[in-house]
């Protein structure tokens, strides 16, 4: 006589098909890792670069280290999330094979999902609070500003009609011109012919140079400053696409992880 071991499944007792314990601390494991990670990164980074050497590395070189970095630790952390979602939810009771991998997918996506809704509101809140806080010192600046006349329409209100201005009246001639060439007044194009006649009259009287070399000069100024600009917006826009690509590569690193982490749960082994 010999003994028969039947092997009876146990149907899952959830009324849902997600494990919401298991995604939750997914996505709190991955955002800690990488928060701790970018610290650690910043630090590294803020370390390797000296103001009394003249060894530093290049900002070419620092930005591609820097994001080598960005993609090791947005993938490696959603590495981690998705292998804890998908290895400790619960079982599936008696689904086959495929669907509890797609199941378990579908938890390492989850976990991707929230854990980047955490991060983008934490960002929100960390910029409303540096925004606050810019406001707040904005108008300050902005009161002794209006006190002290330092506003470019003041300063073409105030401008002297002659061919150079008046000695003396011009206390602090690098703030004027600093005025008029903001940053968003040259992207804007709003450093009109009147502006850049005046402010080569007072780059003349200042550098005591004729009036022909210091409105090439300020031309030369205006058109490296639209430069500057333009490689800002490239670089802000290729960073846009480098995060939203690795956002993606990072959801298919959640999602493989989440199946292996399920297999690991289910058969203990890895093949």
């Amino acid at each position: 006589m010999s003994d028969t071991t039947t092997v009876v499944s146990v149907p899952s007792d959830r009324t849902t098909n997600f494990d919401w314990g298991a995604v939750l601390g997914g996505a709190l494991i991955a955002s800690a890792l990488s928060f701790v990670l970018f610290s650690f990164g910043s630090a590294a980074g803020v370390a390797s670069v000296s103001p009394y050497s003249w060894n530093n590395p290049s900002a070419t070189t620092l930005t591609i280290v820097g994001a080598a970095y960005v993609s090791v630790v947005m993938i490696g952390s959603f590495l981690v999330g998705g292998y804890f979602a998908g290895r400790y939810r619960r079982p599936a009771g008696s689904a086959s094979v495929e669907e509890r991998q797609s199941r378990d997918g579908a938890h390492g996506l989850l976990m991707w999902s929230i854990a980047l809704l955490f991060g983008f509101s934490i960002a929100i809140h960390a910029a409303t609070g540096a925004a606050t806080s810019a406001a707040t010192v904005a108008g300050s600046a902005a009161a002794v500003s209006a006190q002290s006349a330092g506003n470019p329409l003041i300063d073409r209100m105030l401008r002297p009609s002659g061919e150079a201005p008046a000695a003396g009246r011009q206390e602090n001639p690098r703030a004027e011109i600093a005025r008029l060439l903001s940053s968003s007044a040259v992207t804007r194009g709003d450093v009109s012919t009147s502006d850049r006649d005046y402010i080569a009259t007072v780059v003349a009287s200042e550098a005591r140079i004729p009036q022909d070399e210091a409105r090439k000069r300020v031309d030369a100024t205006i058109e490296s400053l639209k430069e500057a600009a333009n490689k800002a917006r490239k670089i802000t826009a290729g960073l846009a696409f480098l995060i939203g690509a690795l956002s993606i590569l990072a959801a298919g690193a959640a999602y493989w992880a989440a199946i292996a982490g399920g297999r690991e749960r289910d058969e203990n082994v890895w093949r």
